[in-house]
């Protein structure tokens, strides 16, 4: 091993031990509080009641709605071999990579520490497992810089593991900054770490540039959550919060806190003018907001909190709300990816001018080829029940409906859609004509054997069941549903979740009813839950098992990247119905993979890994409806946490008749009563 190589693994431990001096927060006085006293514990969006059996509980009466349990980002880490944290600029996640280096070249998180796990103060200790590691803390600045540590860094730190102790943790810093090339050296390092013993990799990047990326496989994701600990709504950014408490002021907005944190750090009377421009100047010259050098400012400025993303982002804007139009749009279009937070920032500080309305609408004309992304940029900052608001539900649409954009920015649009009154067809029913087809798959035990199976016809929900429509069931009749998506404005065309079998099936006899009543229905006919074959059938059709996967997909019997919002996209939550067109099964159903398990009729069993109704189906009593409530019930096609091995058209769940959880919905079928 290299002398050089090995004084510069020391090097970078003591750099990590020296992680928790750094300043991390300047007070009012003037005080710094550096890394290791001042930390804040950040939050993962991946919560106690996902890891609980996937969530799954039972309900009883009178329960109350549970407020989520998140898990730490440290636990996070700890609980993943390979993990890809995501952030928002300004969320913290260099101060917790460093924080995680320096407790690790340290204590190696020996004692454990309280951590509040959600806004009602709900506090849980934070343990460490895997033991003591030495970390090795990488920031990575571009493409050059990340090809170099993955080509040559990395498998002189895999040759050095004779040296050590103990393993070690890589951390990987900025890898947004590599861009286009980020994937496959991401693919490449893990390659070598799940090749090696003892070694774990920590990938951190912007939310905004890695959420379209297809990751490493086996690479754990987790989002970083806003805690709200700040003061304001917008200081629960953990930058913003820092700039908040050096000014003193409430932060509930931005703008408002950048402008206030001027005041307090211009001592010289330059930094109102200088900051701005020269964050303005090098986001033209780069195209990317760095890491900023506080060498060359006052004192007063040393803050880690100012040369963060978010902030250069804010100052950036301030320069540019004073330029003229067309430079406002060429700044946009050069890079309508990175500029956009600066876009923002820059229309909010011009809100009610005649400047930002002709912005709004340059930014909206179709002309552009932006249009579709700008939509989503500005939703909400367009004036209520206007021509711009119009134009901007007629855009979010066609991101829906045509599948355009990456899935976090169609997430998004399904987000707008619903508050601005989703105009789709969210009951339609599919037909699915009378005939034979192959049920089953030799991929999995449960699902075996293959055999032909004879259905007559039917119709089904295009869509799952949403949340605009069970809200409506429950609040005519009064039953208990413990969602705490239910009536939220943006996710009112998402599937409706936390429901037992017994919810789906009382919606259905509700909406038998008033579909009666309406003429939309024959008085002969009735709404219920599928049975096993319906549901497979309306998700395969004809397709048999070919392909290398030997799995069927709605789609087809190969893998589609964007087919469906499984483990595989990351969202780690229901979106609105219909989001990924590529997905739709040979009849027109969309999310029959992923998104929401469904439940159907059939019985399965007591026993969750082995079903006591067995392949072949038969039309035996395991479509018998009343039964004892330890029996489980059928659920099918997979969820947003689930892998492609069970977001498909086969793949066999099952769950008691009262159990729930945020990942359970269930789609309708319309047939004749006696059918049944």
């Amino acid at each position: 091993m290299d002398d050089l190589f090995l004084d510069t693994l020391k090097s970078l431990r003591s750099k990590a031990a020296a992680f928790g001096s750094e300043p991390l927060l300047t007070r009012p006085d003037g005080t710094v509080v550096d890394l290791a006293n001042g930390y804040i514990p950040l939050l993962a969006n991946f919560t106690f009641e996902d890891k609980a059996a996937k969530g799954l509980r039972k309900r009883k009466a009178g329960d109350e709605r549970e407020v989520p349990v998140y898990f730490s980002a440290v636990e996070v880490v700890r609980d993943n071999r390979i993990l890809f944290l995501t952030g928002t600029g300004g969320s913290g996640k260099t101060t917790f990579a460093k924080y995680v280096s320096y407790r690790m070249a340290t204590d190696g998180f020996r004692e454990s520490r309280a951590v509040i796990r959600n806004e009602l103060g709900d506090s849980h200790e934070e343990n460490w497992k895997p033991g003591k590691l030495e970390p090795y803390y990488f920031f990575v600045d571009g493409a050059d810089s990340l090809r170099t540590f993955v080509e040559k860094t990395v498998p002189e730190l895999l040759a050095s593991r004779g040296v050590h102790e103990s393993g070690f943790q890589i951390i990987i810093d900025g890898v947004d900054r590599a861009a286009g090339e980020a994937t496959e050296l991401l693919g490449s390092v893990s390659v070598l770490v799940k090749s090696a013993t003892n070694v774990r990799l920590l990938l951190l990047g912007d939310t905004k540039v890695c959420s379209c990326w297809v990751l490493p496989k086996r690479a754990a994701q987790e989002l970083l959550i806003q805690d709200g600990i700040g003061l304001g709504s917008s200081a629960s950014n953990p930058a913003l919060f820092a700039l908040a408490l050096q000014a003193g002021c409430m932060g509930e907005q931005a703008e408002d806190i950048l402008d206030e944190w001027i005041k307090v750090v211009d001592s010289h009377g330059t930094s109102a003018k200088y900051l701005p421009l020269t964050a303005y100047e090098e986001a033209l010259r780069t195209k990317v907001f760095d890491q900023r050098s506080t060498s060359a400012l006052p004192t007063s400025l040393l803050t880690p909190a100012w040369s963060c993303s978010a902030v250069q982002q804010l100052l950036a804007a301030r320069h540019l709300a004073t330029l003229p139009t067309e430079e406002v749009l060429a700044f946009y279009y050069a890079n309508s990816g990175s500029s956009q937070p600066v876009i923002r920032s820059c229309l909010v500080r011009l809100a009610g001018s005649p400047k930002a309305e002709t912005l709004l609408e340059r930014l909206l004309d179709r002309a552009s080829p932006e249009s579709h992304r700008a939509a989503l940029l500005i939703a909400d900052l367009v004036p209520k029940d206007s021509q711009l608001e119009q134009s901007v539900a007629e855009l979010v649409l066609e991101v829906v409906e045509r599948g355009l954009l990456n899935p976090t920015e169609r997430e998004k649009s399904g987000r707008i859609l619903s508050s601005l009154g989703d105009p789709r067809n969210l009951t339609a029913l599919a037909q699915i004509p009378a005939g034979t087809f192959v049920m089953g798959s030799e991929s999995h035990p449960n699902s075996q054997p293959q055999n032909s199976i004879s259905l007559g016809s039917f119709r089904i929900g295009i869509y799952p069941v949403i949340n605009r429509d069970y809200s409506a069931f429950a609040l005519e009749t009064g039953r208990d549903w413990l969602s705490p998506d239910g009536t939220d404005p943006e996710r009112l065309n998402a599937p409706a979740t936390d429901l037992t079998w017994h919810d789906a099936r009382a919606y259905c006899k509700w909406l038998t009813e008033r579909w009666r009543l309406s003429g939309k229905i024959p008085p002969d006919h009735e709404v219920r839950l599928p049975t096993e074959p319906e549901w497979e059938r309306a998700s395969r059709g004809d397709q048999f098992e070919a392909g290398s996967e030997g799995l069927v997909y709605p789609w087809g019997t190969e893998w589609e990247a964007g087919g469906a919002n499984s483990e595989e996209v990351g969202f780690n939550n229901t979106c609105a119905v219909g989001l990924f067109p590529k997905g739709r099964s040979p009849y027109g159903c969309h999310d029959m993979a992923g998104q929401v398990w469904e439940w159907c009729t059939t019985l399965w069993g007591e026993d969750m890994a082995s079903p006591a109704f067995k392949y072949p189906w038969k039309n035996d009593e395991r479509e018998a409806l009343q039964g004892p409530e330890k029996v489980r019930r059928v659920l099918r096609g997979g969820c947003f946490s689930s892998p492609k091995v069970k977001a498909n058209c086969t793949y066999r769940g099952s769950l008691e008749p009262a159990g729930f959880w945020r990942g359970n919905g269930f789609r309708i079928v319309v047939a004749p009563s006696s059918a049944h």
